[in-house]
């Protein structure tokens, strides 16, 4: 019930532009680290190797390929 408490004494404060443009930039940068800290945590998906030593048309390009 804190956060409630908090979020209904900012919105009930009485604040002239600048104030509310201070407050929404806080929360824009505070929404946006949030999201990349979320995007930190989140599993990475591990890409294919690719083999470079194979040279010119190694890739299946056109068609499927079978590797010996």
């Amino acid at each position: 019930m804190a956060i409630k408490t908090q979020v209904d004494a900012i919105l009930n404060k009485k604040m002239d532009r600048q104030d509310f443009l201070k407050h929404v930039a806080v929360g824009m940068v505070a929404l946006s680290g949030a999201g990349a800290a979320l995007r930190l945590l989140a599993p990475k998906e591990k890409a294919a190797p690719v083999s470079s030593s194979m040279g010119y048309g190694a890739s299946a390009y056109g068609g499927s390929k079978v590797q010996q």
